[in-house]
């Protein structure tokens, strides 16, 4: 405390002598000595470092106070009032250190920063490894693409009802916050279901345009509905095929072997249909897909190749590969009319629009897997 003294008396003086250097020299010495002691401060000592340091911060130059902001925000114990001075700073270099680290800022702080600041404020907050559903609300309500993004992606942001519905609503004209928000774990089933009917017209829509341009193409959009709905909840639907295939356990073992050594690609799977290893090829596809192994399954024993072209063609698979596994499904050489129908599919299914159809799959099977418990 004698030193805490004398250092107190240095910062009077430095003060009121206005001499820059000696201002961030002092400063510098008051924060080396507040980072040493910390760990053994009591409050009331911390508070008088907060009340010193504050003032000498306060209108100095600007690469100093990035420099107090790095070096305060990760300690526990920071002082509070010199965080908040950091964390109001329009200098977002300042400011983000203590907005996205400092676990000491209040609550009030953090609502008033997202309420009030720019844009880089609201997105160094969505950075905290923790955020309550009261800021997480401002950040969607204020934030822009890239706030709102960032939000939802981030598990350890809390979402009311209110906020998820208002990412999902944005999410409609936004695929990078349709993909945050289909992989947040912590996603409600009516959130689900918006997102799936959301993915479902994206795929429909971009499906239809993509057809619709190639020459010589007629195609009635009732009908082209139904196919895209009829094609989709075929890869969706719940009825096991499990009989259909082996357990899957063995070959998930190989695969994941397989992955580990870096051999598992295209070439491999095609190999693996080729030689009739039906249940290590869908095991495979299922992993590069990020879906599971039954979704595949069911793919490739639907009364139609559409489910397994949408699938291969997203993970970007080519022609041959393709026609591998028809070879395989059918058992037998294709005829010249399901070649031809076949090959024209896959040349006018782009790898997107299949992408988009995945995905839906995906979460399609996540809202009937919550249905069902």
């Amino acid at each position: 405390m004698d030193m805490l003294t004398s250092l107190v008396s240095d910062v009077e003086d430095a003060v009121a002598n206005g001499d820059p250097t000696r201002r961030v020299e002092t400063l510098r010495r008051m924060t080396d000595l507040f980072i040493e002691q910390a760990p053994h401060l009591a409050d009331l000592h911390v508070a008088v470092f907060d009340e010193v340091i504050l003032r000498l911060a306060r209108g100095i130059e600007f690469r100093v106070r990035v420099e107090l902001s790095e070096r305060l925000a990760d300690l526990v114990n920071a002082p509070a009032g010199v965080l908040r001075d950091l964390a109001f700073d329009d200098e977002i270099a300042v400011a983000r250190p203590v907005l996205e680290r400092a676990v000491r800022l209040g609550e009030d702080d953090l609502a008033e920063v997202a309420a009030s600041k720019s844009q880089e404020h609201l997105l160094a907050l969505t950075r905290r490894a923790r955020l309550s559903a009261r800021i997480t609300e401002i950040l969607v309500d204020r934030g822009d693409e890239r706030v709102v993004c960032a939000v939802a992606g981030n598990e350890g942001a809390a979402l009311s009802d209110r906020s998820l519905s208002c990412l999902v609503e944005k999410a409609r004209g936004d695929e990078g916050l349709q993909s945050q928000l289909q992989a947040r774990a912590s996603l409600g089933n009516e959130q689900l279901q918006q997102l799936v009917a959301i993915a479902r017209e994206k795929a429909r829509v971009s499906m239809r345009a993509a057809l619709g341009g190639l020459d010589g193409l007629s195609i009635d959009a009732a009908a082209f509905d139904d196919a895209v709905d009829d094609a989709a909840e075929d890869v969706a639907r719940t009825s096991s095929y499990k009989a259909l295939v082996d357990d899957f356990a063995d070959a998930a073992k190989i695969v994941t072997e397989c992955a580990g050594s870096g051999a598992l690609d295209e070439e491999t799977i095609a190999g693996w249909a080729r030689d009739g290893r039906i249940e290590e090829a869908l095991a495979a596809i299922a992993h590069l897909a990020h879906v599971p192994p039954t979704v595949v399954a069911r793919a490739f024993h639907s009364n139609h190749y559409d489910p397994l072209l949408f699938i291969l063609r997203s993970l970007r698979f080519g022609w041959s590969t393709f026609k591998t596994f028809l070879v395989a499904k059918a058992g037998r050489d294709l005829t010249e009319e399901v070649h031809r129908s076949a090959f024209a599919a896959f040349q006018q299914l782009s790898v997107s629009t299949a992408q988009r159809i995945v995905r839906f799959t995906a979460m399609r099977e996540r809202t009937l897997e919550a249905e069902a418990l």
